[in-house]
């Protein structure tokens, strides 16, 4: 029983947008908890003609409609695309919706009282909690469900998505984590196996009720229309692969260890793979490049990718090919950057390998000149990269080779595979 609340059991619900939070709330209400949206009395406060005042302050003359008032769609806009307008925005609202929860719990006559927040982990909310709920699935079902079930579009989807905190740190701190990928039965079948009993429920003692005067919100149980089931997403085409002399031949999974003995697996992206690498490059760019779906999808089909990843968390997306005896690193994206030193080790390691099997003479890096991340340099020294600047002691082909393929505006690194060319 919570602390606060001696006589109720809190559960704290959580998950990042679109992983099934509505389903379950759906469910604690209609078995006779009191089912608070957290981030609907957010949209609540928004109404406020002070919270309106501040935002205006805050954000400027381009949030506010003709009468004044927020403009929401426009707000939304801003603060989903930019993580520090959104951490703005809610450091205005936040401290105002906690009081309104407590004093909605305060006079609940419910035994059991379910808290949704996206946010839940992040302030004070979570301090209520008896329990931590968490909605977990995969990137793909979330962009599906946002594109089909909500009718944003793929950009619009890709950002909600981007502006939240990674979900494995949510999964980290959970009591519980619901798996919500499948179907909505399946779903609910998890729920009804943890759902408190009544003798878990039961009121240990009798809280007194506060003064009427404390009492400052209406008691709020949200009546949640019919969800429909889940629409799987559409199976789609693995990408028609070009000529193998063109595209690098990659082994679909490799496993390494790090130091804290985590598995590191590097395998071959796939389609499903697409909104995890939109989201990491995204991050790994602060936001610069926002690559669309059928972007990537064509580029599977033109180079190999490898995908490095610890658990479920993708953290490396490396983009490379071959070509007459060369093999050509173009895209490399890692975040966080420090993982450079594990995950972006092992893809760069494993490339070096597939490329040596494959008789390729040298491996070519191609870096940005601006925002060179100094762990990929790091990397890259350990795996015996080096610089070009002994390009006038190379064989021709070679100086050829890298004349033909180094983009513009980038940095050049190699590894040398076969020395014994001389012309």
């Amino acid at each position: 029983m919570s602390k606060r609340w001696p006589s109720k059991t809190i559960i704290g619900l959580t998950g990042n947008i679109a992983t099934g939070k509505s389903a379950i709330m759906r469910y604690a209400a209609e078995h006779g908890a009191l089912a608070i949206d957290a981030d609907k009395i957010a949209h609540d406060v928004l109404n406020d003609e002070g919270i309106q005042q501040k935002i205006g302050e805050a954000f400027g003359d381009e949030v506010r409609l003709p009468d004044g008032r927020v403009d929401r769609a426009t707000l939304g806009k801003i603060v989903f695309a930019n993580p520090e307008k959104l951490a703005q925005l809610e450091n205005l609202i936040h401290p105002i919706v906690r009081p309104r929860i407590q004093q909605i719990v305060d006079v609940a006559p419910h035994s059991i009282v379910m808290i949704e927040a996206i946010k839940l982990l992040e302030g004070e909310l979570s301090t209520f909690c008896d329990q931590i709920w968490v909605t977990n699935c995969g990137k793909f079902t979330q962009m599906q469900r946002l594109v089909i079930a909500r009718g944003m579009d793929e950009e619009q989807a890709f950002e909600r998505i981007a502006a939240q905190s990674p979900q494995t740190e949510k999964v980290a701190k959970a009591d519980i984590v619901i798996d919500t990928t499948g179907t909505l039965a399946e779903t609910l079948r998890q729920v009804a196996a943890i759902w408190p009993t009544a003798a878990e429920a039961e009121p240990e003692a009798e809280a007194p009720a506060p003064p009427a005067a404390e009492v400052v919100a209406e008691v709020v149980v949200e009546t949640l229309p019919p969800t429909p089931e889940p629409i799987a997403p559409p199976a789609e085409p693995e990408p028609t692969p070009a000529p193998a002399a063109e595209v690098a031949s990659t082994p679909v999974e490799v496993v390494a260890e790090t130091e804290a003995e985590d598995e590191i697996v590097v395998r071959r992206a796939r389609p499903s793979d697409i909104p995890s690498i939109m989201l990491l490059i995204h991050r790994a760019t602060n936001g610069r490049v926002k690559p669309k779906r059928a972007e990537i999808l064509m580029s599977l089909s033109e180079r190999g990718y490898l995908i490095g990843q610890v658990g479920s968390e993708i953290s490396t997306v490396v983009g490379w090919y071959t070509d007459k005896g060369f093999a050509s690193i173009e895209q490399i994206y890692i975040h966080p950057a420090e993982a450079a030193l594990t995950t972006g080790a092992a893809v760069l390691k494993e490339i070096g390998k597939t490329a040596n099997e494959l008789m390729c003479e040298a491996v070519f890096v191609f870096l940005p000149q601006e925002d060179i991340n100094e762990h990929v340099t790091a990397a890259l020294d350990a795996l015996q990269y080096e610089g070009v600047e002994d390009i006038n002691t190379w064989p021709r082909v070679w100086k050829q080779a890298l004349e033909e393929e180094q983009p513009a505006g980038t940095i050049a690194k190699v590894r040398k595979l076969w020395t014994a060319r001389v012309a």
